[in-house]
């Protein structure tokens, strides 16, 4: 019976050491996605760009049309902007990583002055690069009800 128990004893120790590296591993990841957005708000190309791998292209889909767009440009665009307060939030996110590669599905809802003006899902594909996380990948879509 001591030996079944101290078994059973590892086996949980060694779960639980995965889910919390998991977690951590989770939570790393989703960093470099929170400092984009920051950025975003803050309308800092500069920041938003640090966040990301050079030459990076947005994909959108809008209206049945699929859409390019370097990160240049977006963030030319939303440093532009002159309709309010920005924000874009994610919730929810789904993560998967294996090794440097990591997806992240994520819903999100932009906003202007607070208000909701569209949401979609935000995918992500981040590389860990010298040991830190960047955006490699990104692309969404569009819903008009939030």
């Amino acid at each position: 019976m001591g030996l079944k128990f101290l078994c059973a004893v590892a086996m949980l120790a060694a779960g639980w050491s995965g889910a919390t590296l998991a977690a951590s591993e989770e939570t790393e990841v989703m960093q470099p996605i929170h400092r984009f957005f920051e950025a975003f708000a803050r309308r800092d190309k500069a920041g938003m760009l640090a966040e990301v791998a050079p030459n990076l292209d947005v994909t959108s889909e809008r209206d049945g049309e699929v859409h390019h767009l370097s990160i240049e440009a977006l963030a030319d665009r939303i440093v532009a902007f002159q309709g309010g307060a920005i924000a874009e939030t994610t919730r929810d996110p789904v993560i998967h990583v294996d090794g440097a590669l990591a997806v992240v599905w994520t819903p999100f809802t932009f906003a202007i002055d607070g208000k909701p003006d569209h949401c979609g899902i935000d995918l992500i594909t981040l590389y860990k690069l010298k040991g830190r996380w960047q955006i490699a990948g990104l692309a969404d879509n569009r819903h008009a009800s939030c």
